[in-house]
């Protein structure tokens, strides 16, 4: 009986442990579908402990970077089995009791292309592991931007070679080509990634941006269009009707221009590149909401000298500096307890009266001193701008 028994868990451990890699792969993707990612990543390991085997590897990195709970230096991964009509990302970065398994996709992965140097497939893992790692960790990993592009370029570009790319190869391609300014090499990348995925509103928006540098409006507008249909983000999409505005304007259709600024505004309030191109198109036009929309801008950071250098700057091109005094002076009261933003008033009051009226110049260079040395160290900038500007009104 006894021996019975101990053929019986013989076979069951064979069961268990005899399964071919494509059946192993094929019970961990059913895991994910399930949403039980700690479980499929579990299996897969204990299949192959060693690391050794590509498309196990390529799958762990898959489940890794897509379902991770929380990550440390994207070495250290956190995994959880949640139920189906949960989401991932409402666990992600919160606190909580998780084991960590260590995974150090670049080694392990350079390790199997030494081995397997034909192996596109290992190239596109690399890649997407770091263009990843660029996404979340923004210059501040083991390696910065600088020496991550490279790694990136190259490997994508293996995949590339080795016809395994998809569309995020080749927008990534695109991407990299346009981040060091070789913005027509990156069109014909951008170009293949919509072909291969025809919804994926990133790819659209930098060739929009592409074909707007490269002075070629008709594409540059058709693919913004396409990518403010696609996206769903605000942000996203408030940028992209942002852009569809630029594009009008540099066509010198400021009516169409205004309507997409508008609309980039309504989608995404409070935004300074949405509220500065609308402001300067209603001083352009004498339009009636230009006074409540420089009210907008002012509050989005009054005490912020580059809002107060930008409205210089637009309400002087169209030679309205007078409106622009006579908006500063109703925002005295308002911000009457605040020295850095009476101090800015009066100075950006003072820089203006320069052109007009010494005396008035005069009168708010030394008002701005007085706030200002309430708020700042002797040695200031701003010290030495303000007596540049009372020697100008001697």
């Amino acid at each position: 009986m006894k021996r019975i028994i101990i053929l019986f868990l013989t076979l069951c451990s064979f069961t268990v442990f005899g399964q071919t890699e494509s059946e192993t792969i094929k019970k961990a993707n059913e895991f994910i579908a399930d949403k039980k990612y700690e479980t499929a990543f579990k299996l897969l390991d204990e299949f192959d402990p060693q690391n050794d085997k590509p498309d196990i590897v390529l799958l762990k990195e898959e489940i890794l970077l897509n379902y991770f709970v929380t990550s440390i230096m994207h070495r250290l991964f956190a995994l959880k089995d949640i139920d189906k009509e949960e989401d991932i990302l409402d666990y992600r970065g919160k606190e909580g009791s998780y084991g960590m398994q260590m995974f150090e996709v670049d080694s392990i992965l350079t390790r199997l292309i030494t081995i397997y140097p034909d192996n596109c497939k290992l190239h596109k893992g690399l890649a997407d592991y770091y263009y990843d790692v660029h996404l979340r960790y923004s210059g501040r990993w083991l390696l910065d931007d600088d020496e991550l592009f490279p790694l990136i370029e190259t490997n994508f570009q293996k995949a590339v070679d080795g016809n395994c790319a998809d569309y995020l190869s080749y927008y990534v391609l695109g991407y990299l080509n346009l981040a060091q300014e070789k913005t027509k090499e990156s069109i014909p990348y951008f170009l293949k990634s919509i072909e291969l995925n025809e919804d994926y509103a990133s790819a659209h928006y930098n060739l929009a941006y592409a074909y707007l540098f490269t002075d070629d409006m008709e594409n540059a507008l058709k693919y913004a269009k396409t990518s403010l249909d696609l996206y769903n983000d605000n942000e996203y999409k408030s940028d992209a009707a942002r852009m569809v505005g630029v594009i009008y304007t540099e066509l010198n259709d400021d009516k169409n221009a205004l309507k997409y600024y508008e609309m980039a505004d309504k989608i995404d309030p409070e935004n300074y590149y949405n509220i500065k191109p609308m402001l300067n198109l209603y001083l352009k036009s004498n339009n009636k909401k230009a006074g409540e929309t420089t009210k907008a801008f002012f509050d989005l950071a009054p005490a912020n000298p580059t809002i107060y250098n930008d409205l210089e700057e637009i309400y002087f091109s169209y030679q309205k500096e007078k409106d622009l005094i006579a908006f500063y002076k109703t925002q005295f009261s308002e911000f009457k307890d605040d020295n850095k933003i009476q101090g800015n008033l009066n100075f950006y009051m003072a820089r203006i009266y320069l052109y007009t009226n010494k005396k008035l110049a005069k009168k708010h260079f030394k008002k701005a001193k007085k706030y200002f040395e309430k708020v700042f160290d002797e040695n200031h900038a701003v010290f030495n701008a303000i007596n540049d500007g009372l020697e100008r009104c001697r």
